[in-house]
């Protein structure tokens, strides 16, 4: 939403219980909440870019929507979600926005939303997405993103948690009234309030009803009857998430899981417990000025084999790169043995885990002097 996202994660999943709509008609989602560490693999059907990594343009601004292929409005001029990319300018790039400090949870883009306004505005932005082809009717799917509200910074307007957000099915784009919450009733609903400074995997199964081209996710219905509460700052103004990493994959298995509601944690700890979370963990900023602490930026590999490890800049030059499990880091200078400026960089890993599953991962270094 343009002009209202102003002043300004380390990666970890946890699993989410959510009670999901029931209707009383055929319409009925088979329920699925997983915990994943890794996206999951799509073949065939797609949502189409959904991690935001093509882009017409680098963003330079909040509410640049329209630079996202493949994603859509909903027929309101207010209704302008925000793209964002570690090589964008002024309030579209990353780690630090206009709303928080994120960086993404793959690749270099990810999209954000005003979810709600405060309570008892009934103010909404939603994102709606496509798939590469029409959902076949009568088939189970698997649907997976990831979501996050960043790390607040001490200016921003954002800091509201929100319940029941909501997934929408369809063959079309909604249509929405100036910023006024859409009516439709969602097929699937994420009951809990949802605050993290984390990336969280929200992933559940369902059997098409139609053939559904759109989805679109976000808060349904007016505020009465949902949650919208402070979590962190003073008099914040906005329940502010942030997206990446959709995907749908045919779910041969059709699993359903128990509909009994339990509330996730509100926030989690900017930490990594490598004894609860033993594949890897990558730092996001370090202080390379020789005093002893932080001064070198060491990605910790444990229980997987790490193929190639690489560091750009911003324009795409390599900074620095490992080519096996060595301890050995960046200490901040450049190939060329030169200090490297302070700022925002970007790392590619290539990993292979215990079944011999090669991954790989990106993500943002911040350089700090």
């Amino acid at each position: 939403m343009h002009g209202e996202k102003f002043v300004s994660p380390k990666h970890c999943s946890i699993l989410y219980h959510m009670k999901f709509r029931s209707f009383l008609d055929s319409t009925h989602l088979l329920p699925l909440m997983l915990l994943c560490a890794w996206a999951i693999p799509v073949t065939g059907q797609q949502v189409v870019n959904g991690s935001f990594e093509s882009l017409t343009a680098l963003p330079t601004t909040t509410g640049q929507w329209n630079l996202v292929p493949g994603w859509l409005g909903t027929g309101s001029s207010e209704n302008t979600p925000d793209a964002f990319h570690i090589q964008g300018s002024g309030g579209g790039d990353l780690p630090e926005t206009p709303v928080a400090m994120v960086s993404p949870d793959q690749g270099m883009a990810i999209a954000g939303f005003m979810a709600t306004g405060a309570a008892g505005t009934n103010r909404r932005e939603y994102i709606t997405g496509t798939f590469s082809q029409p959902l076949e009717p009568g088939a189970t799917y698997r649907f997976t993103f990831r979501m996050t509200n960043g790390e607040r910074t001490a200016f921003s307007q954002a800091g509201l948690e929100v319940s029941k957000l909501g997934m929408h099915f369809s063959m079309g784009p909604l249509q929405q009234v100036a910023a006024n919450p859409l009516n439709d009733i969602p097929q699937f609903e994420l009951t809990p309030a949802f605050y993290s400074r984390e990336w969280e995997t929200i992933s559940f199964s369902f059997v098409a009803q139609g053939p559904w081209t759109c989805f679109t996710w976000g808060a349904f219905g007016p505020d009465d009857g949902r949650s919208i509460a402070v979590n962190e700052g003073d008099a914040p103004t906005m329940a502010y998430c942030f997206v990446d990493a959709f995907e749908i994959a045919l779910d041969d298995e059709g699993i359903a899981v128990d509909e009994e509601e339990v509330k996730g944690p509100m926030s989690k700890p900017t930490t990594v417990n490598l004894d609860e979370d033993p594949s890897w963990f990558v730092p996001n900023a370090f202080t390379p000025n020789n005093d002893g602490d932080n001064d070198v930026f060491v990605p910790v590999w444990n229980n997987v084999e790490m193929k190639r490890f690489e560091v750009f800049s911003r324009w795409g030059e390599k900074v620095f790169a490992l080519t096996d499990n060595t301890t050995d880091g960046w200490d901040g200078t450049t190939t060329s043995g030169k200090d490297a400026e302070p700022g925002t960089y970007v790392w590619q890993v290539d990993l292979v885990d215990a079944d011999g599953k090669t991954i790989s991962k990106s993500g943002a270094i911040t350089l700090i002097r």
